[in-house]
């Protein structure tokens, strides 16, 4: 009996060590699955956070960043810690937070912010006060660099449209947020921080230019504020040479000509890699230097530009009406000149104020100055340029004998030294001359709609090297509404009380007899 249990008991005792093993390796198999599956979900994860892109499918681009800014962040050689320091009863809270958060994704971790609510964070709001020594109701985003701190108050990233009188009689006592302009004060703050000293730029005077703290050039300055650039007058004949710091010179609109001690004092700052930027006045007759912009392939050519066609205009009594007139605000087409000044400014056309005159390109001259001159500026179809500067209008007309015929150059830019290639970085010259002086005023910025400052600013930052710097335009705070008539908001309620929970029902009871079979 004992010798005849032997044999079963083996198969039994094979069978179950058999079933052990395919546990085992089951087993096995799962747990590398597993470890397999937390693998490459962790390597998804890493390779996300890592390298990752981001779009911005809002209606407005509210927090989307200008190419400023992104360049900016990029040549940060040193890390920004960015406080955030705001009541979270603050309008634009919620925006400056959102907005330096993309400030962090662009700058490739070298830009780092903290938020502090002063009236939930008490300690270290109190920590804040007393580092930096600042009230405890302000509202401010603090950009500190290295030690070097800078501040940025909410006043100056929003303009605030004050109610009317009617809105008031409806109950609105609170102004209303206009523009957000955080992107504007905190890369200006942040441009200043990174740079150190403020560009020096001087303003020519004493040739009857207009005064640089004229309420008209209040939004040139304000420009120049952002960009970290620093302006003063200046009379060449107070002075034997041009200032050290200079980094640049601009000359708008002179009623009156420059001597020739003046003129020489230009040439030389010119001829060691100076930078200008020439406003001309169309009334006014500097034959001098006319003369040294022409020496250098630019020509002013004593016209002004206009045409004829339909304008609007009141009559005796007050009445607007539309009549045949001379225009003599030209319009004008920023060209495509495959320079950083005309950025984000290509085949932009708009009006300019004021009169102005055509310049032309002397290519004989070109050569023998060794410059390259680019035109910038154009003016519209159906221009000329009127040599007849009488001023009368009555019977105005081309005349192919004696008037500039299109194209008209308004601006062009004059660089001597430099190579065609772009990414080779030498020492030059360089200019660039409209023939407007009323470009930087502030109706020139009305009438342009901002392009008049967007162009200065990309000029300037051309002249002092800084290309990848352009302007940052405002974001305008839009309220969006949905507007239902008696008909619309009917069915919009049928659906939403009536079919809707019908068809949630319908698949509950499919479901309740899939299951119940």
């Amino acid at each position: 009996m004992a010798n005849s249990s032997t044999p079963e008991a083996a198969p039994k005792e094979s069978s179950s060590k058999v079933v052990r093993i395919h546990r085992f390796q089951i087993g096995v198999n799962v747990l590398i699955q597993a470890l397999v599956i937390i693998g490459i979900v962790l390597m998804i994860n890493y390779m996300s956070f890592r390298h990752f892109k981001r779009w911005d499918f809002s209606r407005e681009h509210k927090y989307a960043l200008s190419s400023q800014t992104k360049n900016l962040l990029k040549s940060l050689k040193k890390p920004v810690k960015a406080t955030v320091f705001f009541s979270s009863a603050a309008e634009i809270a919620p925006d400056v937070s959102s907005l330096l958060r993309e400030y962090e994704y662009a700058s490739d971790n070298k830009f780092k912010t903290e938020v502090v609510d002063p009236y939930r964070n008490l300690s270290r709001a109190q920590d804040l006060q007393g580092k930096y020594k600042f009230g405890a109701n302000e509202n401010i985003v603090i950009l500190d660099i290295d030690g070097k701190s800078k501040f940025v108050n909410a006043a100056d990233m929003a303009d605030f449209e004050m109610p009317d009188q009617m809105s008031m009689m409806m109950g609105q006592q609170q102004p209303k947020l206009k523009d957000f302009k955080g992107e504007q004060a905190i890369t200006s703050a942040l441009l200043e921080l990174s740079e150190g000293k403020p560009n020096k730029v001087y303003f020519l005077a004493g040739h009857g230019e207009p005064d640089l703290k004229s309420q008209d050039l209040n939004v040139f300055n304000e420009a120049l504020k952002r960009q970290n650039i620093q302006i003063a007058p200046l009379n060449l004949l107070n002075v034997s040479s041009i200032p050290e710091d200079a980094r640049a010179l601009v000359i708008c609109g002179p009623k009156y000509d420059y001597s020739e001690l003046e003129i020489k004092l230009l040439n030389d700052f010119w001829e060691k890699h100076g930078r200008l930027f020439v406003l001309l006045n169309p009334f006014a007759k500097t034959d001098h230097l006319s003369a040294w912009l022409g020496a250098q392939g630019v020509v002013p050519q004593d016209d002004r530009i206009l045409r004829v066609g339909k304008a609007l205009k009141l009559d005796d009594s007050g009445a607007p009406q539309i009549t045949n007139a001379v225009i003599g605000n030209p319009s004008f087409d920023v060209i495509d000149s495959h320079t950083k000044i005309t950025k984000d400014l290509e085949d932009v056309s708009k009006q300019m104020l004021g009169v102005t005159q055509s310049l032309k390109v002397d290519q004989a001259r070109e050569v023998i100055a060794k410059v390259r001159v680019t035109p910038i500026l154009k003016a519209g179809e159906g221009f000329w340029g009127e040599t007849d500067l009488s001023g009368n209008d009555q019977n105005v007309s081309f005349d192919p004998a004696k008037d500039h015929k299109a194209p008209l150059y308004i601006a062009v830019s004059v660089e001597k030294g430099g190579v065609e290639d772009q990414r080779v970085k030498v020492d030059t010259s360089r200019m660039f001359v409209v023939g407007n002086a009323e470009l930087l005023t502030a109706g020139a910025y009305r009438m342009s709609e901002g392009v008049s400052v967007d162009l200065t600013v990309n000029v300037l930052n051309w002249l002092l090297d800084r290309e990848e710097l352009m302007g940052i335009p405002p974001k305008e705070k839009k309220s969006v509404t949905l507007a239902f008539d008696e008909k619309q908001l009917r069915s919009l309620a049928i659906a939403v009380v009536g079919i809707i929970p019908c068809i949630a029902a319908f698949f509950g009871l499919i479901n309740w007899w899939m299951r119940r079979s």
